[in-house]
C-alpha cells in the first residue's frame, strides 16, 4: 500500500468552490493508486465564520484573558469543523472516508497549551482506517496529552501535523493485518505557486521585479526561511523534516499544473552566486537593555526560549542587548523582562518601535557571510536604509530596519541578491 500525506492550508478550504478543488486533489491522488491521509487546516483566515482568529474572538469579546487549557479546546474546533466537512464532501462523492481530531490520529503531545510539541505517535486507529480502504481526514493543528487534554501546536501547526504523520507512516513497514507499507513525497497544498523569492505583498514588481518561485530548497534554506517569518513551513516542521529527511513539495491546489517547490535532500546547492530568498518580518516591537551583564542576557533569553517565545536577538552599537519580538507576545515578553530586571534589582530601559527584520537567505552566504554581508550592507546604505541591528546565522544575514523602509528594503536586496 502506498500511502501520500496531503496537507490543505485554511486558504483551500475557506469556502464551497475551494474545498471542491481541494477534494480534486484527494480524489487525483487515490486515482493514481495512492492511499490519501489529508490533514486540513481550519477554514479561511480573519473574518471568515469557523477560521480560529474568529472563534477565539467570540470569547475574548466576553474578556481578553482566557485559561490556555479552555483556549486550545476552543481553537482546535476550527480544524476539526473543516476537517469533518471534508471528509463529508468525499463520502458525497461515493469514497470510504474516516475523519479523525490530532488525537485520535495518534498524536500524544507536552502539556505547553499554545504551542505544544509532539513527543510521540500512536497511529494504530489510523492505520486500521488505511487497512479498510477509507481516506483518512486528520485535523491539523492539534494532539492530546497523556491525560487527554487537547493542545494546540502553534500557528502552521498542520504543517507539523502533516510532517508527523509522514515520519510514523514512514517509519512503520507493515500495516496492522500485516500489508506492506510505503509512504510517498509529502505534499503541502497552498493557495500560491509553491515559495516565492521574495513575499509579493512585500515587493515593488516594477522596480524589484516580480518574485518567482524557488523550484527547489534544501533542508536548511527551509527552516532558516521559517525561522525568519517566511510562510514556508512552521518552523517545528521544518526542523523535523530535516531531523527525518522526509522530502516535501509544496504546490498550488487550484492548479496541479502550476510551478511548485521542492523540499529535501535532492535539493543541492548549484554554485550560483544569487540568494535563495528574500524574508521579511513586519511591524516587529524591540527591546533595549543597556546593561553589560551577560548573565542577565542570558537569563531573559533562557526563559524566553523556555515559554517557546519567538524572539530575534540583533547586535547594535548603541544597545548592549537588543531584540524584537512580534507584537501579538509583546505583553507576555514585556512581563518576563520586567519580572527578571526587578528580582536582580537591575535598571534598564526598555523601548519599543515601529521595526522589521529583512533577511537573505541562501545557501550560497554558507562559509562567505562577511562577504555576502559587504553586499547586502552596501545595498542598504545606497538607497538611505539605516540599520539598527544585524544577525547572522549559518546561511542568513538579518537586518533591523524602521518599518517604513521595510518594503524599499526588501525589493532593493531582492533585485540585487537574488534575481
Amino acid at each position: 500500500m502506498k500511502v501520500v500525506v496531503q496537507k490543505f492550508g485554511g486558504t483551500c478550504v475557506e469556502s464551497e468552490d475551494r474545498q471542491l478543488l481541494a477534494a480534486e486533489r484527494i480524489m487525483e491522488a487515490r486515482d493514481r493508486g495512492l492511499h490519501p491521509v489529508a490533514v486540513i487546516s481550519a477554514m479561511g483566515r480573519q473574518g471568515q465564520p469557523y477560521s480560529t482568529v474568529e472563534l477565539v474572538s467570540t470569547v475574548r469579546r466576553i474578556h481578553p484573558r482566557i485559561q490556555p487549557r479552555e483556549l486550545d479546546l476552543l481553537m482546535s474546533c476550527g480544524e476539526i469543523i473543516s476537517t469533518v466537512a471534508m471528509a463529508h464532501l468525499l463520502r458525497s462523492k461515493g469514497y470510504e472516508t474516516t475523519a479523525f481530531s490530532g488525537g485520535q490520529a495518534g498524536l500524544i503531545t507536552d502539556e505547553y497549551y499554545g504551542h505544544a510539541h509532539i513527543v510521540r505517535l500512536e497511529p494504530t486507529p489510523l492505520l486500521r482506517a488505511l487497512q479498510d480502504g477509507s481516506i483518512v481526514f486528520v485535523a491539523g493543528f492539534q494532539g492530546n496529552t497523556e491525560h487527554h487534554q487537547i493542545t494546540t501546536l502553534g500557528a502552521g501547526g498542520s504543517d507539523y501535523t502533516a510532517v508527523a504523520l509522514t515520519h510514523v507512516i514512514e517509519e512503520t513497514p507493515r500495516l496492522p493485518f500485516g500489508e506492506e507499507l510505503d509512504v510517498e513525497t509529502l505534499e503541502i497544498f497552498k493557495g500560491v505557486d509553491g515559495i516565492m523569492t521574495a513575499n509579493p505583498d512585500s515587493v515593488d514588481g516594477e522596480t524589484s521585479g516580480q518574485p518567482q518561485t524557488i523550484g527547489s530548497l534544501t533542508y536548511d534554506e527551509c527552516v532558516a526561511m521559517s525561522r525568519l517569518g517566511a510562510e514556508v513551513l512552521q518552523e517545528q516542521a521544518a526542523q523535523m523534516a530535516r531531523k527525518y529527511k522526509i522530502p516535501i513539495v509544496v504546490r498550488n491546489f487550484q492548479d496541479p499544473d502550476s510551478p511548485r517547490s521542492e523540499i529535501g535532500v535532492a535539493a543541492e546547492y548549484a554554485g550560483d552566486e544569487r540568494a535563495a530568498a528574500i524574508v521579511d518580518q513586519k511591524n516587529l516591537l524591540v527591546f533595549d537593555l543597556d546593561s553589560d551583564n551577560r548573565r542577565l542576557s542570558l537569563q531573559i533569553a533562557e526563559r524566553l526560549d523556555r515559554e517557546r517565545l519567538t524572539y530575534y536577538q540583533v547586535g547594535a552599537e548603541q544597545a548592549r542587548f537588543r531584540f524584537a519580538v512580534r507584537p501579538l507576545k509583546y505583553r507576555d515578553v514585556l512581563d518576563i523582562v520586567r519580572r527578571i530586571l526587578a528580582a536582580r534589582g537591575t535598571p534598564a530601559e526598555i523601548n519599543s518601535g515601529d521595526f522589521a527584520l529583512v533577511s537573505v537567505v541562501g545557501e550560497a552566504l554558507r562559509q562567505r557571510l562577511d562577504a555576502w554581508a559587504e553586499r547586502a550592507e552596501r545595498v542598504l546604505t545606497d538607497v538611505g536604509i539605516e540599520i539598527h541591528g544585524t544577525a547572522r546565522d549559518d546561511i542568513s544575514l538579518s537586518y533591523l530596519v524602521r518599518e517604513t523602509r521595510r518594503m524599499q528594503a526588501v525589493s532593493c536586496l531582492h533585485r540585487s541578491l537574488v534575481l
